[in-house]
């Protein structure tokens, strides 16, 4: 398992003079450096997890490496939700706590000349991240809903963004689940052309939180003081692009400040409103996901058992009545 930190927010001041006491530390997991994360980078940017007495560090790892992390303890957090629905499903106790956006940011894009169609992806690799992720998940979806049978298609496993963006630069792979924030890169490489705009056609978690239950239970206003910065962090995003731009570019040089913007404006139709989703919506992830993972009905979780968005509600409501403003 790889974990590799890329930064950190320390504790500075004492909150609300209350008496000095060392920092709560925790470990979270984003998968790459993308305006998608920029709740946390700008959370932890302009100190708002200091103001809840935490100090995080910030690791970058994909939700095949992040859900086993979360799950034996070695990180407090993962944003990889969709990854922890399919292991909750399997049986994992751990919590969908935050649903940043309910579309997929993604597209289809191939760097072959001959492939023009979803159906010239029969027997070809598709780049995705990791197997049972959100990239494969929105794939599938996407075959099948053009008729097209998704073990016709090899998933190769790329375990990194920088990867699967060289492997189509280069024509190595046929094609590949792109993010967002890479589709301007995209559209600068000969030959590389979109196959499907899985963004309008997926509806499903992609960015959010999970928490394992153990978690929870043993350090349940950490959680709450955790959520309140997300909350910070997400709401700042959104009113001020700016802080996206600067926080992604504060860790990667290689983005533009117009890219990271326009990728972040092109999320907005994605986005939940306040961070979560309904019972119902809830209800048809779990059927979605069991359906393609084959868990018969009288198997499947309940969501109750994959979603807590109480917390999450609870900070809303919060800094709603405190009139906090970013």
């Amino acid at each position: 398992m790889r974990l590799r930190p890329i930064v950190a927010a320390t504790v500075l001041a004492v909150i609300c003079a209350a008496p000095a006491h060392a920092a709560d530390k925790m470990k979270i997991t984003v998968s790459g450096i993308f305006s998608a994360f920029s709740n946390y980078f700008i959370a932890i940017d302009r100190g708002y997890f200091a103001e809840e007495g935490i100090e995080v560090e910030a690791i970058q790892a994909g939700g095949g490496t992040a859900t086993p992390a979360l799950l034996s303890g070695d990180v407090s957090y993962s944003s990889s939700a969709s990854v922890a629905i399919t292991a909750i499903l399997k049986g994992a106790e751990l919590k969908i706590v935050f649903a940043d956006n309910d579309h997929v940011p993604y597209q289809l894009w191939s760097g072959v000349a001959d492939i023009k169609t979803l159906a010239n992806l029969k027997d070809k690799q598709v780049g995705i991240e990791n197997r049972g992720d959100t990239h494969e998940l929105a794939v599938r979806q996407t075959l099948m809903l053009a008729g097209l049978d998704p073990t016709g298609v090899i998933f190769t496993p790329m375990q990194s963004r920088a990867a699967i963006v060289a492997s189509i630069s280069s024509g190595s792979l046929p094609a590949a689940s792109i993010t967002q924030d890479e589709i301007q890169r995209m559209k600068l490489i000969p030959n590389a052309h979109m196959l499907a705009n899985m963004q309008e056609i997926v509806r499903t978690i992609t960015g959010g939180g999970v928490f394992s239950d153990a978690f929870l239970k043993d350090h349940h206003e950490l959680a709450q003081r955790f959520m309140r910065a997300i909350v910070k962090g997400r709401r700042r995003a959104i009113a001020v692009p700016d802080d996206v731009a600067a926080s992604v570019m504060k860790r990667d040089s290689s983005p533009t400040r117009e890219t990271v913007l326009q990728a972040w404006a092109e999320q907005a139709p994605l986005r939940t409103p306040d961070g979560t989703i309904s019972a119902d919506e809830q209800a048809r992830e779990i059927s979605i996901r069991s359906d393609l993972l084959n868990i018969a009905p009288d198997k499947r979780r309940t969501p109750a058992q994959a979603f807590d968005f109480s917390l999450i509600r609870e900070a809303n409501a919060q800094l709603d009545k405190e009139g906090w403003k970013p």
